[in-house]
């Protein structure tokens, strides 16, 4: 029972991100078909859409960090190996989880200011400092799951991060068919 749960907060990102997508096609279905089949506008759907968009892309940005998909130059990994690049790495993880944590701390700020002056979106009339919170909350995950990813890498719970991917593998028989070094 204890490992389900695990997994479910592990993926938790994943299940967020695919409702959200989910939610985005039917927004934007009914907007089409009430605009051009009913030609009637429903002005909430194009709103809703918009801050499900937003959340959606900050969900899915936590989910590259727990699968390690975020672009990075990759030059240096060519020239650090083993033990430093896991120092490397972690260093690279902790600068990008402070950084994360100080925009986090600043989007908190936005939305306590928009709630202290109680401004409200132009459809559906939500304080916009709830919607504006989706910044702090996602930024603050994106910054705990760069610290579980360091976490991982120092207790070794992390060691296919640093296995040869395939493209290595295949490059690497191409280089020993060859006799390079």
């Amino acid at each position: 029972m204890n490992d389900k749960k695990t997994s479910f907060l592990d993926n938790i990102e994943e299940y967020i991100s695919t409702f959200l997508f989910i939610a985005l096609i039917i927004l934007c279905f009914l907007q089409i078909l009430f605009r051009f089949v009913f030609n009637f506008s429903l002005s909430w759907t194009e709103e809703l859409s918009r801050y499900v968009f937003i959340a959606l892309v900050y969900f899915s940005a936590s989910l590259a960090v727990v699968r390690g998909a975020h672009v990075r130059v990759e030059v240096i990994d060519g020239f650090v190996k083993g033990k430093n690049k896991k120092v490397l790495d972690s260093i690279i993880d902790l600068s990008f989880a402070g950084f994360m944590g100080w925009v986090g701390y600043y989007g908190l700020e936005l939305s306590v200011d928009a709630l202290a002056i109680e401004q409200t979106t132009p459809a559906l009339e939500w304080q916009a400092g709830w919607v504006y919170a989706i910044i702090p909350f996602t930024f603050y995950l994106i910054a705990l799951r760069l610290v579980q990813r360091v976490y991982r890498r120092v207790t070794g719970k992390l060691e296919q991060e640093y296995a040869p991917s395939e493209a290595e593998e295949a490059l690497q028989k191409i280089k020993d068919e060859r006799g390079d070094k």
